[in-house]
């Protein structure tokens, strides 16, 4: 009898305590599963602006290019990076030129008023950036995994560079080692800039938050039209980005057709389509 009772005593009190614990063990995975996935309305704040295109420009020593355009589309809630080459084809005044001699001979207004004009988009501002300007702002915003396809080892004055295939940890030095590559052709040059760029951003979105001490590094090591004061209207369209959680930017194809005669690159139809369907 006794026996009994201890058994049914003990069953009793198990069946208690496992249930207490259910309801702990469940009620806080709920709260953290709230705090990880917060719920986020489709307009949480007002935007003067849904979207806001801007022009990179690679700067090193007398050459330009490649040149990036990263459009942060609050709206579509993704951030596509497309990059032409130096050799890329522009229109100015009836005449073809390239966009690195271009860039070279006329004002940075110009240059980009006349990229607005060739490609059929309105561009919110532009930064000329280096491998100065690489090294502090990814030093800031922190440095991001990236992976390469292939070993790329070369040799270029004082310069040697030596980076296994694989799972790399991108700093400035190395965007600007992997973008200056020798051996690649305009097509993958242009390929590789968009692949990292689009890395960076998804993975380091957040640090360009309102909150975010990045803005001084950017405003006082790369050269722009865009105002201190604009910092603040832009980055509400990090602040909706950033809310998904998810990796929003990737890169966008670009075709060419080299022109046998002057070695221009002149954008393909179905690359004009992509600039007007994800930056027009």
């Amino acid at each position: 009898m006794k026996l009994k009772i201890f058994v049914l005593a003990f069953s009793v009190g198990f069946v208690f305590c496992f249930s207490v614990a259910v309801f702990f063990v469940f009620g806080f995975s709920g709260n953290k599963t709230e705090e990880v996935f917060p719920e986020v309305s489709e307009n949480p704040v007002f935007l003067e602006d849904e979207k806001a295109v801007f022009l990179l420009i690679y700067e090193k020593e007398n050459s330009f290019g490649p040149f990036t355009l990263i459009n942060f589309d609050a709206k579509a809630g993704r951030i596509p990076v497309f990059t032409f080459s130096e050799k890329a084809a522009i229109n100015y005044g009836g005449v073809f030129l390239s966009a690195g001699a271009l860039f070279g001979s006329v004002s940075p207004e110009v240059f980009a008023g006349t990229v607005e004009t060739n490609l059929g988009i309105e561009l919110s501002g532009y930064f000329i950036w280096d491998s100065d300007a690489a090294d502090k702002i990814i030093s800031k915003a922190g440095t991001f995994d990236y992976v390469l396809p292939e070993n790329i080892r070369y040799s270029e004055g004082a310069t040697y560079v030596n980076l296994v295939s694989g799972v790399q940890n991108i700093n400035g030095k190395k965007i600007c080692d992997i973008i200056e590559n020798p051996k690649f052709s305009e097509g993958e040059r242009c390929d590789v800039a968009s692949r990292l760029t689009a890395a960076f951003f998804n993975r380091r979105l957040k640090r360009f938050l309102p909150e975010s001490n990045i803005y001084p590094v950017i405003f006082n090591y790369s050269e722009t039209d865009v105002s201190a004061f604009d910092k603040e209207r832009y980055s509400k369209l990090i602040t909706v980005l950033s809310a998904s959680g998810n990796s929003l930017s990737g890169h966008i194809t670009n075709d060419t057709e080299r022109s046998p005669e002057t070695g221009l690159l002149y954008f393909s139809d179905s690359t004009k389509e992509r600039i007007k369907k994800y930056f027009g």
